[in-house]
């Protein structure tokens, strides 16, 4: 199976990267502080809001909200133009100076105005009548621990929009009605509005054109929901079920009875952060357990819902098990699930600012993101662990089944299904998930679903696309895995990564691991409010 496309840069990038590999970490650090300018870097200096909650597209919505009502009260022309997550805000040339007073006259005047090659100043300071066509707004959000929250990835762009007055040529041929506007730069939603537009967004209350009303056909509006696997390795009551079953090491995986399996290091908290910061258009949330509810958790909370394995597997009898493959085969069966949800692992993260466009496309199919590593062809040698050993086994399912075959892992990202598409899975391979399901331990012949070959299974039957986000997967037990977090922390690239803890002798310290996510993720989540 192909890959997908990389651009020039892209692949520039990713050659650069193999090439930094060689060099040591004292040298990656200087060059990394030289080519990256963080978003706190670009505020230093400058005013600081503190905040106790953070979701980044309400705080994103509200700005362009206020902007438009204190335009509005003022007098001031202003159209709000939205696409994908972005706010523009078309206000009439003939005002630039009095929208620009008006903004500095109220508590706007913290927010932060930069314009293209400047550096952001306080709006309050800018001087008005030297302030061009267009430039955004943002604000400087921090946490009470004063970590770094928000600032210049999350804007609003005003632009001031000029009226014709003369015969213009439109851009599709023909020509343009005197007095349509026009932006001084592109803005990815309207080239120009005629005045009948103009004037039908002055009078909408939301100071929207006609246009842009209705949904955009390749947005996604169908409902989505989050579900997580959990388990507190802990639990002495879950430990002495565990033992209970304990099985004979033929036949399993090597990781299967590994403790790091289950072992909780708060992973789940701070995911959920993530999601509610940076994610806010997942519908509900679903965790997955054996019955254990993590005790800082806020459980009565109407948009999270624990709900246990018996209530998901088509035949409880086979409980309990201890294998998340196991498990993962059942999600589909949550009863009020949404046909479109993402999986996750609780040591997956939103990493900045994410739409769902990201993995779904509009008309509601699924976007699988490939690995760059490759499925193991040799599993006869050495024991394998039970991800890899289950890509093979899909791998090889796919090749019985279709008589085509693919060639990598996908990657440890939030994994976008359909429900109706697993269930039909399901009935399409209806011995497999049975045995799959009875599998109480990781064994050599397990498949993955969720995580695996449910993609390439969905890509085969056009229930699936392939689909591309920035990523990064960090292993606790590697010797570079404190640069690697630290290198996040500090660029905040990523749309979503792994930390993974697979055990090894040296893995990164809880504390330290803790330090890490209190700094990306920190303050607390509507889901929290349990006991700590």
């Amino acid at each position: 199976m192909r890959r997908p496309h990389r651009g020039t840069i892209e692949r520039i990038k990713v050659l650069l990267i193999s090439l930094g590999r060689d060099l040591p970490p004292s040298a990656r650090r200087i060059i990394r502080s030289l080519v990256s300018t963080p978003a706190q870097a670009r505020v230093r200096g400058l005013p600081a809001e503190t905040v106790t909650s953070f979701d980044a597209w309400r705080n994103q919505d509200e700005l362009a909200s206020r902007v438009v009502a204190v335009l509005r009260s003022s007098g001031i022309d202003v159209v709000r133009l939205s696409r994908s997550g972005k706010e523009w805000l078309a206000v009439d040339l003939r005002q630039r100076r009095a929208a620009i007073l008006a903004l500095q006259e109220t508590e706007a005047a913290d927010w932060i105005l930069r314009e293209r090659r400047h550096k952001p100043v306080r709006l309050g300071d800018a001087d008005a009548a030297a302030v061009g066509r267009e430039f955004a707004l943002f604000r400087h959000l921090r946490a009470p621990s004063g970590q770094y929250l928000a600032g210049p990835e999350l804007v609003v762009n005003v632009q001031f929009w000029r009226a014709t007055r003369t015969k213009t040529t439109r851009p599709d041929g023909g020509h343009l009605e005197l007095g349509t506007r026009l932006p001084p730069s592109r803005n990815q939603v309207a080239p120009y509005l005629v005045p009948g537009q103009w004037d039908q967004a002055r009078a909408h209350p939301q100071a929207r054109p006609p246009a842009q009303r209705l949904a955009n056909l390749l947005e996604v509006t169908e409902p989505i929901d989050a579900v997580y696997t959990w388990v507190d390795g802990s639990d002495p009551a879950w430990q002495a079920e565990r033992a209970a079953h304990w099985p004979e090491p033929d036949g399993l995986a090597a990781d299967a009875l590994d403790p790091a399996r289950a072992r909780d290091r708060e992973e789940l908290r701070y995911s959920l952060r993530s999601l509610n910061m940076y994610a806010n258009w997942i519908r509900k949330v679903w965790i997955v357990t054996s019955g254990q509810v993590p005790p800082w958790l806020a459980a009565d909370n109407p948009r999270l819902q624990v709900i246990s394995q018996a209530e998901i597997f088509a035949d409880p009898s086979l409980l309990p098990v201890f294998n998340s493959n196991a498990i993962e085969s059942q999600l589909h069966h949550i009863p009020g699930l949404a046909e479109h949800f993402l999986y996750l692992n609780d040591d997956f993260f939103f990493g900045r600012p994410v739409r769902p466009e990201l993995f779904f496309h509009g008309n509601g199919m699924p976007k699988l993101m490939t690995s760059l590593t490759a499925i193991d062809l040799d599993l006869a040698t050495e024991a394998r662990n039970g991800a890899v050993l289950a890509a093979r086994r899909g791998q090889e399912w796919l090749e019985a089944q279709f008589g085509r075959t693919v060639s990598h892992r996908i990657r440890h990202v939030p994994h976008a299904h359909r429900r109706s598409a697993l269930a039909a899975f399901e009935s399409a391979a209806a011995e497999e998930f049975t045995r799959l399901a009875g599998s109480k331990f990781r064994h050599r012949d397990d498949l993955s679903v969720p995580s695996e070959l449910g993609h390439y299974y969905g890509y085969a039957t056009q229930n699936a696309v392939t689909g591309s986000l920035e990523y990064r997967y960090i292993s606790l037990d590697s010797p570079l895995a404190r640069e690697h977090l630290a290198a996040l922390l500090t660029s905040r690239f990523a749309d979503c990564f792994c930390v993974n803890d697979v055990g090894g002798e040296t893995p990164v310290p809880d504390n330290e691991l803790i330090e890490f996510f209190e700094a990306y993720f920190p303050v607390p989540s509507e889901f929290e409010g349990g006991r700590s």
